[in-house]
């Protein structure tokens, strides 16, 4: 399944980077958002065969893709957030501070990770190796960062929250948030579940938070003000 979401992620990709209606940094910024989330699945298709390993060897090399995984998503996520504004500026910006953001959280996973905000640790991020098991089958997860908090939060949060720097992205900005909060705390609060379940969880979530992204819903999310002026390419 993991597998075959990578391949409908890349042919999603593809089909909103070949929207000719829009301009080429605005196609980049979408279709690249998509791939991104294409590529988690294509490591987690690896990483399932080696989940007993528990964050040593392969697992552990994969667990640690996956984590600059979700450090990276600043940097894929608030450019095509910001494609949907009327300000023509809006991409570059976001795209400045998607790189500031991305380049902190993957210093984070680099520095000790006994370094934790009020000496919280997290768990999802942080100084942790987290064994699940279920039935006959245990599955290992070594996720870890300095600062998990931060890491985390800012990963999912910070995101959806900067699209309402934009002018006139309030559609987009909402959907983002409120899905982010569906990822990260509706799975602990309301259904008790672990990390690894809910790291699943957020990885379903990802397919219709960047589905978003494709050209079949641009008008659905687009402002009122963006559609009028006939121009979609605004940001380019």
């Amino acid at each position: 399944m993991s597998f075959g979401l990578g391949i409908v992620g890349l042919a999603a990709s593809s089909v909103t980077f070949l929207d000719k209606t829009e301009s080429f940094w605005v196609r980049v910024a979408r279709s690249y958002a998509i791939f991104h989330f294409s590529l988690m699945e294509f490591i987690q298709f690896f990483a399932y065969p080696v989940a007993d390993q528990c964050g040593y060897g392969t697992n552990y090399i994969l667990s640690e893709l996956s984590t600059y995984h979700i450090c990276l998503q600043a940097l894929a996520i608030m450019p095509a957030l910001a494609t949907y504004s009327t300000d023509k500026t809006a991409l570059k910006r976001a795209t400045k501070i998607g790189v500031t953001l991305s380049m902190l959280f993957l210093l984070c996973s680099f520095l000790p990770k006994d370094m934790q905000l009020l000496d919280i640790n997290p768990n999802f991020i942080g100084n942790m190796v987290s064994c699940l098991y279920m039935g006959i089958y245990h599955i290992g997860y070594s996720i870890s960062s300095a600062y998990g908090l931060f890491v985390t939060h800012g990963s999912l949060f910070a995101l959806a929250l900067s699209g309402f720097l934009w002018q006139n992205n309030r559609k987009m900005s909402s959907y983002h948030l409120f899905m982010a909060i569906m990822t990260l705390f509706v799975p602990q609060w309301l259904l008790g579940v672990s990390t690894g379940e809910a790291a699943a969880i957020y990885c379903f979530y990802s397919i219709p938070i960047t589905g978003s992204f494709m050209p079949y819903f641009k008008r659905f999310f687009s402002a009122q003000d963006y559609e009028s002026e006939g121009d979609l390419s605004v940001n380019g």
